[in-house]
């Protein structure tokens, strides 16, 4: 009794397996080959590649990345908006957390430049402070007067630039940009 017991078992556990051996893109084929038996046009099948490319003026290569900028969302969306203008539809209104991601993206652009600014004059600084630290060169000339005069120039272009950055910082602050 109990090696009939395992025998039914056994023959049910290999039926689960058989079942399971089958993969997805067999499954797949047989809908499809029903579908068409049945006279049923089949829906149009999208493939992950399509719907990464959907949108965008140009195609990539399958397995590529494709990076989207913000300058390039901006440009699909007035692009779609003109379009539905066109056909006749007014354009989907941006709800407030559309309009409040662009503002952030906006925000972040203006801090990532403030802040190129400042680690550009203080290189220029840098630079200035070699050339007058030089001893080849004459001490009482006009180069070195000139030379004086763009280094309090960079100086206070800095200080303006430090406080930009402060400004901007703050106004992420104050909205919740971070």
């Amino acid at each position: 009794m109990r090696v009939q017991g395992l025998v039914v078992m056994l023959l049910l556990v290999s039926g689960v397996a058989s079942a399971q051996d089958q993969n997805l893109g067999e499954l797949a084929a047989r809908e499809k080959e029903r579908r068409e038996r049945d006279g049923k046009k089949p829906a149009k099948t999208y493939t992950e590649y399509e719907l990464g490319t959907a949108g965008k003026g140009t195609v990539s290569q399958p397995g590529a990345v494709d990076v989207v900028t913000p300058a390039a969302a901006t440009t699909t969306t007035a692009a779609a908006a003109g379009t539905a203008a066109k056909a006749g539809e007014k354009p989907a209104e941006k709800t407030e957390d559309e309009l409040r991601a662009e503002r952030e993206t906006a925000w972040r652009q203006q801090v990532t430049e403030a802040r190129d600014e400042v680690t550009r004059l203080q290189t220029r600084i840098g630079e200035l402070q070699n050339s007058l630290n030089d001893l080849t060169a004459t001490l009482y000339g006009t180069n070195r007067t000139g030379l004086l005069n763009q280094m309090e120039q960079a100086r206070k272009d800095l200080g303006a630039a430090q406080q930009k950055v402060a400004d901007l910082e703050e106004e992420g602050r104050r909205n919740r940009y971070r």
